[in-house]
């Protein structure tokens, strides 16, 4: 879970001012950005204006009024039809991340008519030199999600914003169930999930990616994500737009692999690639009691005021729903679910100082390391973990997993190579002790073992140098969980960034045995992997004992001859 900052609420009076003065909310993106007069900063060149001019004309509300963007909303139109002094588009895709029931399905409804039939493209400069917009006479709109019935909640809202006016106006507009046609069927919109099997080669012009934290590699989420914005992007002047609610950290959905990339861009570590990404979270110390919540809700519900506070407040006091969920839900936070045994908070926060490369490029040769090691065959990944002892800092040498999709079909795992990459670890490195979970790899440890036990300085059971049964050792597993995950809040053990460690830690979910703490999957059929933890646990446990038992390597003298 994430660790909550204290914060002492004792003697304060729950209201909007104290909730926004003790728990500001986490605005990220350009929406909520405020000049020095204290006024909403917009781009200075957009066809955003346009586009609400266009919505305010031609659709319409529920109650049958003209369309109206909130204030929040038509900044961030403005925002993602800004275009450049050369009119290209200075965004091609973008995440809008909000908490439940903010309105992002009829926002992307209303994207999705005006890139059928509105002014979505840049045309010319008028004599002012401020951008015209013109239609898409090839347009070719997509609403995406792993299952069709996800996309309902944006698609029943088409026929309701478009009155009959409208439909004769552009070409007839005809809604059906799954596809609108336009102008003689000339440019539609349609419906995508999964499931489909004829997304290879379209090239459409805009993309909605629905509840993108549902998109995860076990639904097919993360190959059609690949294939539809692939194809959207072929296209010259085609773009996406994701909407979400926050994701759950270590489902490794599209939505956390978004975020994860944005971050470091954010961070500086990895270039812009023109994203996007709009979100209000609220603080991570925000209270779930029934007399703070209401503010709280308050300050992250923005202009979605039909969003009923009271009923929301009731949700959050259901005893059904996890606290971690609640905060994903209703407060826009990123968290763990109560299961997990390490949250994202607690990882990223140890993560080591310095430009990482995150992988095994952050050791130097000659390094003093530990070893860990965990294997599978064929659906269990396999995963060589060092420990630097300087600074006790977790660097993976290799995580090898099946690959996705078809790729992944009869994928066994290359022995030769990962037996190759264990003795490259003794070559560069000075290791100095190495736990490998026996299971599945009984021959191969028993050989590491001939061929190191000389120069490891202390061995992983009495039995052998570098054999150690994770299932046989239960009690001092339970004892190694506590310790790390102690020392990784602590930032006592550090890491280098891992993408795909990191994956593994996140996946990886409480358990108890009789004497104590450990871990495992979600359940043994889970496609989400934890072999690259159990590989940095062992690593790290070799490190201790290492420690104390105080072993220290042999000096080495050098011969010099004397001349007398």
């Amino acid at each position: 879970m994430i660790p909550i900052p204290e914060i002492d609420l004792e003697g304060v009076e729950p209201s909007l001012e104290a909730a926004m003065e003790l728990f500001p909310p986490t605005d990220i993106g350009p929406l909520w950005l405020k000049d020095e007069d204290g006024n909403w900063l917009l781009p200075e060149r957009t066809l955003g204006w346009e586009v609400a001019g266009w919505c305010a004309e031609w659709l319409q509300m529920p109650d049958g009024s003209p369309w109206l963007f909130t204030n929040e909303q038509l900044r961030l139109v403005l925002w993602y039809f800004a275009v450049s002094e050369d009119g290209e588009f200075v965004y091609r895709q973008a995440v809008y991340q909000a908490l439940k029931g903010a309105g992002k399905d009829p926002f992307a409804a209303v994207l999705c008519i005006v890139h059928l039939i509105g002014p979505c493209l840049f045309s010319h400069w008028d004599e002012n030199g401020d951008p015209v917009a013109m239609d898409d006479q090839s347009a070719w709109v997509q609403i995406a999600a792993v299952a069709k019935g996800q996309t309902k909640n944006t698609m029943k809202l088409i026929p309701s914003l478009l009155p009959e006016r409208t439909r004769r106006a552009f070409g007839g507009v005809d809604v059906q169930k799954e596809v609108v046609y336009a102008y003689g069927g000339t440019r539609f919109l349609e419906v995508i999930s999964s499931a489909s099997r004829t997304l290879e080669g379209n090239r459409p012009t805009f993309l909605i990616c629905n509840e993108t934290q549902h998109w995860i590699s076990s639904q097919g989420g993360v190959d059609l994500y690949e294939t539809a914005t692939y194809n959207v992007l072929k296209t010259p002047t085609g773009r996406f737009f994701c909407i979400t609610n926050a994701y759950e950290p270590g489902e490794d959905s599209v939505a956390q692999r978004i975020r994860e990339e944005q971050e470091k861009v954010w961070a500086g570590t990895s270039e812009d690639s023109g994203w996007l990404y709009c979100s209000r979270e609220a603080h991570p110390a925000s209270p779930l009691t029934k007399e703070w919540a209401p503010f709280i809700l308050e300050l992250i519900r923005g202009d979605a005021v039909w969003l009923n506070i009271k009923n929301i407040v009731k949700s959050m006091a259901d005893g059904t729903y996890g606290a971690n969920r609640i905060r994903r839900m209703f407060y826009n936070q990123i968290t763990a679910a109560s299961d997990s045994l390490i949250g994202p908070s607690e990882w990223d926060g140890a993560l080591a100082e310095g430009r990482l490369y995150g992988d095994k490029r952050d050791l130097s040769p000659g390094d003093e390391i530990t070893l860990g090691f965990d294997g599978g065959k064929t659906d269990d990944a396999t995963a060589l973990v060092a420990t630097r002892i300087s600074d006790k800092t977790i660097i993976p040498l290799a995580v090898w997993q099946r690959p996705e999709g078809a790729a992944g079909d009869g994928w066994h795992i290359n022995e030769a190579e990962v037996d190759s990459e264990v003795h490259l670890a003794f070559a560069t490195y000075k290791v100095r002790a190495f736990y490998a979970d026996v299971a599945l790899w009984e021959s191969y440890i028993a050989n590491w073992s001939e061929a190191y036990r000389e120069i490891l300085l202390i061995k992983a059971s009495p039995q052998s140098a570098t054999g150690f049964d994770m299932r046989g050792n239960q009690q001092k597993i339970a004892r190694g969980v506590e310790a790390f995950i102690q020392a990784v809040i602590d930032k006592r053990v550090k890491h280098n960034g891992h993408k795909l460690l990191r994956t593994h830690v996140l996946n990886a979910k409480r358990r108890r045995n009789r004497f104590g703490l450990t871990f495992a999957k979600e359940n043994a059929e889970s496609p989400r992997k934890v072999d690259g933890l159990a590989a940095a646990l062992l690593s790290v446990m070799a490190m201790n004992d290492l420690i104390e038992s105080g072993k220290q390597p042999a000096r080495q003298y050098s011969r010099r001859l004397v001349q007398s």
